[in-house]
């Protein structure tokens, strides 16, 4: 018997550095994940020092956001790095991190069994690895895997990699999470010896964060995006649309993006480079300030999970247009919080169509009928406080189901 300062321990393997610049979904997540950490639990990021201050292979005490956890760093490489994707297997950071797992398996497996630990794992790539260390886990799976449609890293080589690396990991996870009702009924389709096991954990919004406020001046329309510019995330037709719209608002609309991709590669992006603000990399608050100044979003993706820019854009009372994807029914509703505009097989149709959406959007701020409030409503189910509860609590029942000999109990005593 032994008094701990924490009941629970939840870890997580992942291929980044909370203290970084890298910026995306699982990111946030992970992010979020320690700055809304609950009392009862300690926190053990496994991952990537991408500043090279920190010697691999031994803890670190870190915080975020005030947040106190340990960082246990098996890779060095940084953030500019990984802005590009990788070109062969053994270029990539998930390759080199797998091996860095391995190099310091010895520390890795003793930090991981020093006290009771269940892991968080946001990637099927590494479920294997854990798997063999004995642990409990919970896989999270956070788009549509290895779709076929534009991917630029090259997990569009290796699909098979994948989707043999996401049978294992559902094979040997307690629990398997899907960020949306969609892809967890596919999931339940393709796998259904398992399907007890699936189930959604939907993303959020920190609403005291993105919070709405009152629109600016309509001169210039200003539309925004944030995250990385991949290409499932087309970002050619991203970059159309704004060109279509500035075109049909004379000259009135602004685009700024909010990430560290480079847009020029894009040959459509010249067309709106004078009308671009390039906001580089910013933190969660450098994203809820930009997104203050602007009116709307938008998205056009070929596929997603739910991703966090959404939601983060909605909770600060900004309308999204976007390209059609069935999650995004539950939180943009016409007219209220924004424009679904259905796919087609023509770029040059959609960039059409959603530039007139974004018109109508425009108008609707104007004539008051959209309003900050009105949009924020609409993702009042999307809170940390909903949805990393659950997440804590699959984490509580997992380590009292697979460490029976302990006694938990509500005073942080273990025995």
């Amino acid at each position: 018997m032994h008094k701990s300062e924490k009941l629970h321990r939840l870890a997580v393997i992942h291929t980044f550095d909370p203290r970084g610049a890298k910026v995306g979904g699982i990111e946030t997540f992970v992010r979020d994940m320690i700055a809304f950490l609950p009392d009862d639990f300690a926190f053990l990021m496994v991952g990537v020092d991408a500043i090279g201050d920190l010697e691999l292979g031994k803890i670190s005490k870190q915080t975020f956001r005030g947040v106190a956890f340990d960082f246990l760093p098996v890779l060095r490489y940084s953030d500019d790095r990984a802005k590009t994707a990788a070109t062969n297997v053994a270029n990539s950071v998930t390759f080199q991190f797998m091996s860095g797992l391995i190099k310091h398996l010895p520390t890795v497996r003793r930090t991981l069994k020093e006290v009771p630990t269940s892991v968080d794992l946001q990637r099927v790539e590494f479920a294997l690895y854990v798997r063999g260390l004995g642990l409990p886990f919970v896989q999270m799976l956070h788009g549509e895997g290895a779709p076929k449609l534009q991917m630029d890293s090259i997990l569009k080589k290796y699909r098979y990699v994948h989707n043999i690396n996401e049978r294992a990991a559902m094979a040997a996870c307690t629990k398997f999470l899907c960020v949306n009702p969609v892809i967890t009924q596919r999931m339940q389709q393709t796998y259904p010896r398992h399907a007890a096991k699936i189930d959604t954990l939907s993303t959020w919004v920190d609403t005291k964060m993105f919070a709405p406020t009152p629109f600016s001046n309509t001169s210039p329309f200003k539309v925004a995006f944030a995250g990385r510019l991949d290409l499932f995330k087309v970002p050619s037709l991203m970059f159309k649309t704004m060109a279509r719209l500035n075109e049909k608002l004379a000259g009135g609309a602004e685009f700024h993006y909010l990430g560290t991709s480079d847009p020029t590669r894009f040959v459509e992006f010249q067309d709106i480079k004078n009308r671009t603000v390039l906001h580089g990399f910013k933190n969660a608050e450098g994203v809820a300030e930009v997104l203050r100044s602007v009116h709307a979003g938008i998205l056009t993706s070929e596929f997603e999970g739910m991703p966090f820019s959404v939601l983060e854009t909605l909770g600060s009372g900004r309308p999204v247009a976007a390209i059609h994807l069935p999650q995004l029914a539950s939180v943009i509703k016409d007219g209220v919080s924004g424009t679904l505009v259905a796919r087609s097989e023509c770029a040059d149709d959609m960039a059409d169509r959603l530039s007139d959406a974004f018109v109508d959007v425009h108008d609707a701020i104007v004539a008051g009928t959209i309003t900050p409030d009105g949009v924020a409503n609409e993702i009042r189910d999307f809170q940390p406080e909903v949805q990393l509860a659950k997440c804590y609590e699959n984490h509580r029942q997992l380590q009292r189901l697979h460490f029976p000999d302990m006694r938990w109990d509500k005073t942080g005593t273990e025995g």
